[in-house]
């Protein structure tokens, strides 16, 4: 199967009010020359875009979502630990927000039973197999965390520029010593 087909360029570009041509003239200001030509194939799925472009896509349209479904649909990394793309999620930030707070309310407690799971505990076979199982549990439960926490950084894409955010916070991480090169 042809991954590119699984994202749609077209529509975002339309939703803003854009044409091939306004597009390609966004991206020479930028320093980027790209054809109309060229834009047509990711949008018809003859070409997938480079990843690069699919940032510079995403920033013009304002739609975040767009780096998501290219690491999901195009890079092996992805497909393997990205999450799914929820299409039935409300993504008003205040719902999202909502969500993310029942499901730390929800993690919280997950995660004290599995401090208490795992402590003492140096392998697998260290574990019951009804612990395992206790501990498998909880860990989707976190998940569920780290995905709405996922929902809610694309939600915020539209109001704060989230790549600049995720810069800082990796920049506070370098100067306190967390980050070894």
């Amino acid at each position: 199967m042809n991954t590119s087909y699984a994202i749609d360029y077209q529509t975002p570009r339309e939703n803003k009010g854009l044409t091939r041509n306004d597009v390609a003239n966004l991206l020479v200001d930028k320093g980027i020359e790209i054809s109309t030509e060229s834009l047509g194939c990711y949008e018809r799925g003859v070409r997938a875009p480079s990843p690069e472009m699919v940032v510079e896509l995403s920033n013009i349209y304002k739609e975040p979502f767009l780096t998501q479904r290219y690491c999901k649909y195009n890079c092996a990394i992805g497909q393997a630990y990205s999450y799914e793309i929820l299409k039935g999620v409300d993504m008003n930030l205040s719902n999202v927000a909502l969500k993310l707070l029942e499901e730390h309310r929800e993690s919280h407690d997950v995660l004290e039973e599995t401090l208490m799971l795992i402590t003492n505990k140096r392998n697998k076979e260290d574990f019951t197999e009804t612990e395992i199982q206790r501990l498998k549990s909880n860990i989707h439960e976190l998940l569920d965390t780290e995905h709405t926490i996922e929902i809610f950084k694309i939600a915020l894409n539209k109001f704060i520029d989230m790549k600049e955010m995720i810069y800082e916070h990796n920049q506070k991480c370098r100067e306190r010593g967390y980050v070894r090169c």
